[in-house]
């Protein structure tokens, strides 16, 4: 083979190395200059890498477009309101992100195992504040240091009532969303439900009020979209809603025709079959109750309220009064 020595350049090289002719240290490795080397986190990675959900982007478009109309008739003074496109980022990116104070509300949804985190810039709730409490004109307030009032607190409740509303519509042609206030905070440090390193669904709304720009955010942890991934990888058309808000129309028409037999239980006895095969007419038969006890009415041999008998119109009939849950 010609990778293998012979017996001759053995020989030489031996020699070379004994006068120094052959130099035995190992070159050192240089660096290339060009070459910068960062650490890779795969944890980081498959957090921060989600999937985008169409039907967000959907429900947001349709959040701000109504706020705009329902934020002019709240605080009474011309509003802009425009959503930017939905990201998923660390919630510590957001955190650190956010001026102190702020008004960070968190919502807690009844039908949906989570919570949302409604985010209003501190420049516009004050404004805000300062036009209900019968400014002229809207004006930036300094923020710095400042806190909510008992009184400002209770116009904040009602602000977050009004963007509730309309967060539980543009909802519904998604997935039926309940929402409830549950607390506010000033320092998104004090809001310890997320964890710095959980990935959160967020959308920056962007708020004109007369000539001062503003903004909200909402945040939601993309755990809690996870449980109903299926209504949100695909955005509603149009076409799609209306056919099934008629397809619904004409379902709960249908069920709600659908006859249904109810039986007014006067009584029961139970007999034995020799008792019963010496029956005849003119026998009397003790039942069960008296004749002012409630009367069951029953549905498929369950028991779902209680009456009284008595006459309507000249006919038998059994008025109710109690249902039975």
């Amino acid at each position: 083979m010609s990778q293998i020595l012979s017996q001759e350049e053995i020989d030489a090289l031996l020699k070379g190395i004994e006068q120094g002719e052959v130099d035995v240290e190992p070159e050192e490795a240089i660096p290339h200059r060009d070459m910068e080397v960062r650490p890779f986190d795969l944890v980081k990675k498959a957090r921060s890498k989600k999937e985008d959900l169409p039907a967000l982007q959907f429900v947001y478009d349709r959040f701000a477009k109504a706020l705009t109309s329902a934020l002019t008739v709240f605080i009474e003074r011309e509003v802009d309101v425009s959503a930017t496109t939905v990201q998923n980022i660390e919630y510590r990116e957001l955190t650190k992100s956010l001026p102190v104070p702020t008004n960070i509300n968190l919502i807690t949804t009844e039908n949906l195992r989570g919570f949302f985190v409604l985010i209003v810039d501190a420049k516009l709730i004050f404004s805000v504040l300062e036009t209900i409490f019968g400014g002229s004109r809207l004006s930036a307030p300094r923020v710095e240091g400042r806190e909510f009032t008992r009184i400002e607190m209770k116009v904040v409740k009602k602000l977050m009532d009004v963007l509730l509303v309309e967060l539980e519509k543009a909802w519904a042609p998604v997935y039926d969303v309940r929402c409830k206030y549950s607390r506010s905070e000033m320092n998104p440090n004090y809001l310890t439900s997320i964890a710095p390193d959980e990935v959160v669904s967020l959308c920056d709304i962007s708020v004109t009020v007369d000539d001062m720009q503003s903004w909200m955010k909402v945040c939601v942890p993309y755990g809690v979209l996870e449980a109903i991934r299926n209504v949100l990888v695909m955005a509603p058309s149009r076409e799609e809603r209306e056919v099934r808000q008629r397809w619904e129309k004409q379902l709960k028409g249908k069920v709600l025709d659908v006859p249904v037999e109810i039986t007014a239980v006067l009584g029961r006895k139970r007999i034995s079959v020799r008792d019963f095969v010496t029956l005849k007419e003119g026998t009397v038969i003790m039942i069960d109750r008296y004749a002012n006890d409630p009367v069951p009415l029953e549905l498929n041999n369950r028991a779902r309220f209680k009456g009284k008998l008595g006459l309507f119109k000249g006919n038998k009939a059994v008025k109710i009064e109690e249902i039975i849950q």
